[in-house]
């Protein structure tokens, strides 16, 4: 059964400052309407997670959020300030981090070598582009991550060799390496075992602690246990918004998995 033409369902509000907003947000690609007339608002230091079908818009809304895709319609803020035409490095600039669904890491370089570059990154976007960065500071900040989550042996392992699990891991700790203020992650667990799923859980939840996340994920057991907020897409629009609680009890979300576009 497909799922019926419906306005937004919200079920419930939270208090707080806007850290991202969209407003009208709508991305068409010819004659396909990708995203349409998006209205998000995230809060600082909430788990927000974006949840839907195959084909829902969530990638496209990660896109346009980072700057990766340019709206057709619509407007995007961050801390207030409109970004809706800056470039994905102005983003980062801001403090906009993300990590993707594909693996997007230095395969042939280090673990090590692969956190420096983004130690590296985060003191360049701090600094003019004629300053040069302390390479003490790059390897002491780089010293510091890797035994924070516990890769000082392996750091001069090849990337390119860990397993699956351990280059979603560390694409994750790259983009925590840039200190943003707004994480994006985008399909977290994919291909991880339940033990694997566990720690990005808990890695997510202790760096949250200084920032907003904003994730997608199929694996709807896991957001519902880490998410403190769910948006709900379908065909391109918000269909339903709440805590966990309410949005796995709301008929319009079980039509969209059940009902719809599987």
């Amino acid at each position: 059964m497909a799922l019926k033409e419906t306005s937004m369902v919200v079920l419930s509000e939270n208090s707080g400052v806007a850290i991202l907003e969209t407003q009208g947000l709508t991305k068409r690609f010819g004659g396909l309407t990708a995203i349409e007339n998006v209205n998000l608002s995230l809060k600082a230091g909430e788990i927000r997670a974006i949840i839907g079908p195959n084909g829902a818009g969530k990638t496209t809304l990660f896109n346009l959020v980072t700057g990766v895709l340019t709206p057709t319609r619509g407007k995007i803020f961050f801390k207030g300030r409109e970004i809706t035409k800056l470039r994905p490095f102005h983003r980062v600039k801001l403090g906009i981090g993300r990590s993707f669904q594909l693996i997007n890491i230095f395969p042939e370089l280090s673990i090590r070598e692969n956190v420096e570059i983004a130690v590296q990154a985060c003191l360049k976007k701090k600094t003019s582009p004629l300053e040069l960065v302390d390479r003490t500071e790059v390897r002491g900040r780089t010293q510091e991550i890797l035994k924070r989550f516990e890769w000082v042996e392996e750091s001069r392992s090849a990337a390119g060799i860990l397993p699956h699990a351990g280059q979603k891991r560390l694409e994750t700790i790259l983009a925590l390496a840039s200190e943003p203020g707004l994480l994006l992650l985008d399909e977290p667990t994919a291909g991880l075992d339940e033990s694997e799923i566990s720690f990005t859980m808990d890695l997510i939840k202790e760096t949250s602690q200084n920032r907003t996340v904003l994730l997608t994920d199929h694996d709807v057991k896991f957001i519902m246990r880490i998410a403190s907020r769910i948006t709900v897409l379908y065909q391109g629009r918000i269909i339903a918004e709440g805590a966990p609680s309410e949005v796995a009890t709301n008929r319009e979300v079980e039509e969209a998995y059940f009902g719809g576009i599987t």
